[in-house]
């Protein structure tokens, strides 16, 4: 039987059936009389399946079709009342298709006067099992550009090397290059270190005895190893603008992750400290990142190590463009670089039969500028405070602003769009006006501030103004001069069994797992690495360079497109070797909050409800989809507009009836992907309100008890830590299994206690999007307002509840 949540029992409280089904009760006892039978809840499987049966049906559907209860409680299948799906079932009650033993438990119940609450139930096993023409659905497709995801869903305590490293490897397992020619001349042969470089190798020879290092350790222990770098830094690098260190065997601050460094490179200052002192470094000074080994050969472990320690510098340092590091196993170096686009390195060479390399190697790292380091010199530090100069849109007018120091948003990952916001103002203003946005969107993505202009033009509501954008540089300039082949290939590649997998398995589980749910709705689904070389060729590096070339701009009011069945793959080749990515900053106001630091759960809902009407006019209005919906690109407004919360972030939106966009995949966020979504189904605007739905738990129950001051209690729900473990079908699976009426129930009561009208808006959305009938329904309605409306509708009303509380 149906189960009841506390709102529909108060409904039910306030308007009790009295005497609403007399007039039935009368016309069951002269039927009975007719019959000869016993007035009696016991006859009434006889009365109901006699000639007269259905006319007694259709009385008794008319009678609660009318009744007040009917007219407030909400559908579970659709976004009308129950009072409609009646409507819906009583001309059917007549036909032959209605299986009149359906309706026997209610009528039972109804000549038996039992509780209201009962009654109501029965009403709603009704009509979830009498069969009605659903509303009209798109058909599912698989053209989308393939998904894929980062490690930024671990976090806080759980990113521990055996949670964070698999995820970690799937980032850059099919992006990693090695033994590129040119790297080495490009980062380390410089010719205006030449001569320095010169004068310490000649300084070092004395070392240099009989074709190796002299006093290097043998074995390589990492204690010794260090003692003697050390050494030799005070002696021959006392003088560079960097300086190495060691972290002793202690995590390095500054992260949530607990991670020690073997070696790091930070700048030099001008008070002496001990080279494994650890107090004052943090992760957000790091240069350089070292890792030594002296044990067996593992380089897939060697080489996620050393990337989890590039990952931990990208959070701590979101706007960097790149992160050097290397990796000394025994006597046998090897150089590398992390960007956004994933690892490459230099060959591997030996340190005692090319000792000169080496002390370039060591000593280039202590004297590269900043740029030279990966650095980001577009935005300007002084001190604590952060500047950066930007071009406004329209006037060209060069505006100077000031930076939060503390970003909205960032992620905290490798391969991915890197992207970080900021509050902004302008000099002399004394409260925040803008959000500053740094991305490295793919080149093959039509650019934000194009979009948003496009939505400006259509008169869509709810989303950010631009006040300025430009692009900065791009992956492939910083790799210029660089050669590459086919990316690495490492041994017993698993990526098929993490999150990831092949187009083939993946499409047909998707529609396998589409047509299972489907029953009864009448939805039709429609390298080889490059031989290493002892010495690398190539050029020199590239200055920064901006541009603000923008493409025109063209209106299309198309509708939404449908395509046949295409297979998709994660690692779909490309004409490209790498995924070129454009760095650029973008300026939008209204500033706000991210939708996490909400200061009162009225304020909360508000903002759900209008970035979700923000939403609905996108894409009606603007025939755009955003398609990455979380908790990062939900803002919370400051200046008291008509929209509370508006949506940010568009680089992964798309224009309705446009194409793939050619990019090789597109990172999503697991926790708040789309069931469908994870199946491989393209995207459509069920799946961005789907979305909302799990930003919404996710926003209520991670971030919920430190709102209502039990700081203490904040936790990982046991729950849902699970929608971002295992492979995509899996979660898909999980995430299903979730919607049970039953499990949900406890996923709502891990809101905290004051979050009673949230775990209502939480069941009426699970209602709207999850309708049941012969299993839990996830595609998608042609008509976009059978779930915006109750959705928009029941945030606009528990925010209205909760202020009346307030």
């Amino acid at each position: 039987m149906a189960e009841l949540y506390p709102k529909e029992i108060q409904v039910i409280s306030d308007h009790p059936v009295g005497e609403a089904f007399e007039q039935f009760r009368q016309l069951f006892c002269s039927t009975c009389n007719t019959l000869g039978i016993v007035n009696s809840p016991e006859s009434v499987e006889e009365v109901v399946q006699s000639k007269d049966g259905r006319v007694l049906a259709r009385r008794l559907v008319d009678a609660l079709q009318g009744h007040d209860v009917a007219q407030e409680l909400r559908s579970k299948l659709s976004s009308t009342t129950v009072s409609d799906d009646l409507a819906t079932i009583y001309p059917q009650v007549g036909s032959d298709g209605f299986n009149i033993r359906w309706i026997i438990p209610l009528c039972t119940l109804v000549i038996g006067k039992a509780s209201d609450e009962a009654i109501w139930k029965a009403v709603f096993d009704l009509i979830a099992r009498t069969p009605t023409t659903p509303p009209q659905s798109i058909p599912s497709t698989y053209k989308d550009t393939p998904i894929t995801h980062s490690s930024a869903s671990q976090r806080g305590s759980e990113q521990t090397r055996a949670q964070v490293d698999p995820r970690i490897f799937e980032e850059i397992s099919a992006c990693t290059f090695r033994d590129i020619p040119g790297f080495f001349e490009k980062y380390f042969d410089k010719a205006d270190k030449a001569e320095q470089v010169e004068k310490i190798f000649q300084a070092t020879k004395a070392r240099y005895i009989d074709g190796k290092w002299a006093d290097f350790p043998d074995p390589p222990l990492q204690s010794c190893v260090l003692d003697w770098l050390f050494h030799f830094q005070t002696n021959f690098f006392s003088h560079q603008r960097g300086i190495y260190y060691t972290t002793h065997d202690r995590p390095l601050p500054g992260s949530q992750a607990d991670r020690q460094l073997d070696l790091l490179v930070k700048r030099r200052n001008s008070a002496a400290a001990s080279p494994v002192s650890v107090s004052e470094h943090k992760w957000k000074d790091v240069w350089v990142i070292g890792e030594l080994k002296a044990g067996h050969r593992r380089d897939k472990d060697f080489i996620i190590q050393l990337a989890a320690y590039a990952r931990e510098v990208f959070a701590s340092q979101p706007t960097r463009h790149f992160v050097h590091g290397f990796i000394l196993h025994k006597t046998s170096m090897q150089l590398w670089v992390f960007d956004r686009s994933g690892p490459y390195s230099s060959t591997e060479f030996d340190i005692h039969e090319q000792p000169e390399r080496f002390i370039q190697a060591i000593g280039g790292y202590l004297m590269m500028s900043d740029s030279e380091l990966g650095l980001d010199t577009f935005v300007d530090h002084h001190g604590s405070d952060q500047f950066i100069t930007v071009v406004e849109t329209g006037s060209g007018v060069e505006t100077r602003l000031q930076l939060d120091p503390e970003p909205i948003a960032y992620q905290r990952a490798i391969v991915c769009r890197g992207t970080s916001c900021y509050r902004a103002k302008r000099a002399g203003a004394e409260s925040w006006e803008y959000v500053v946005k740094l991305s490295w969107r793919s080149d093959k993505r039509r650019a934000e501030g194009e979009l948003l202009k496009l939505a400006q033009q259509r008169g869509v509501e709810g989303v950010a103004e631009i006040f300025a954008h430009e692009e900065i540089t791009s992956i492939k300039q910083l790799r210029s001069g660089l050669h590459f082949g086919r990316p690495y290939k490492f041994q017993n590649d698993m990526r098929s069994t993490s999150s990831s997998f092949h187009s083939k398995s993946r499409s047909l589980l998707a529609q396998s797992f589409s047509n299972l749910y489907s029953q009864g709705l009448g939805i039709t689904h429609g390298s080889s690495s490059q031989k290493r070389k002892a010495k690398d060729d190539g050029q020199g590096a590239t200055k920064r360079s901006r541009s603000n070339s923008q493409a025109s701009i063209h209106t299309m009011d198309a509708p939404i497109a449908t395509y046949t069945t295409q297979k998709t793959s994660l690692y779909e080749t490309n004409s490209d070797t790498f995924d070129n990515r454009i760095f650029c900053y973008l300026v939008i106001s209204p500033p706000g909050r991210a939708i996490r630091d909400f200061r009162s759960l009225k304020e909360l809902l508000e903002a759900f409800r209008d970035a979700i009407r923000a939403h609905k006019s996108l894409y009606e209005k603007g025939k755009i989809l955003h398609r990455d919906i979380s908790e990062n690109n939900i803002i919370i407004t400051e200046d008291n507009r008509d929209y509370k919360g508006i949506l940010i972030d568009l680089d992964l939106a798309k224009e309705l009836g446009s194409g793939p966009s050619g990019a090789r995949h597109r990172t999503g966020t697991m926790e708040f992907m789309a069931i469908e979504v994870l199946k491989g189904v393209s995207h459509t605007y069920r799946h961005d309100l789907e979305s909302f739905f799990y930003v919404f738990l996710w926003v209520c129950i991670l971030h919920g008890w430190v709102f209502s001051g039990h700081r203490h209690k904040q936790r990982q729900s046991r729950y849902l830590r699970k929608w971002y473990q295992g492979d995509y079908i899996d979660i898909a699976a999980t995430k299903l299994g979730h919607m049970d009426k039953n499990l949900f129930e406890e996923i709502v009561a891990e809101f905290p206690p004051q979050f009673e009208h949230a775990k209502d808006v939480a069941r009426r959305v699970r209602e709207v999007l999850f309708p049941f009938r012969d299993g839990y329904f996830t595609g998608t309605f042609k008509d976009p307002d059978i779930m915006y409306r109750p959705i928009i509708e029941a945030f606009a009303a528990a925010a209205r509840d909760s202020q009346k509380e307030a």
